[in-house]
């Protein structure tokens, strides 16, 4: 198994409390990116923050402004 393929099995959506997650099931809940939880997400922000974590899994370099995720 590549990189890549262990972090696409790492991260999943889920629905959340108050809309969408991406799950880390390394961290057994929210994916981190910085200190945010990436939790309260649309789908289309919930699939956008997935697929950012699958190509940089520690999530360093990736923030959150304004609603959007975005690479720094």
């Amino acid at each position: 198994m590549n990189e890549r393929a262990s972090s696409q099995s790492r991260f999943l959506i889920r629905r959340g409390g108050n809309g969408w997650m991406v799950y880390d099931r390394e961290r057994k809940g929210p994916a981190l990116i910085g200190t945010d939880l990436a939790a309260n997400l649309t789908m289309t922000e919930a699939e956008r923050v997935k697929q950012m974590l699958i190509n940089q899994p520690d999530g360093k370099g990736l923030i959150l402004s304004a609603l959007v995720w975005r690479a720094a």
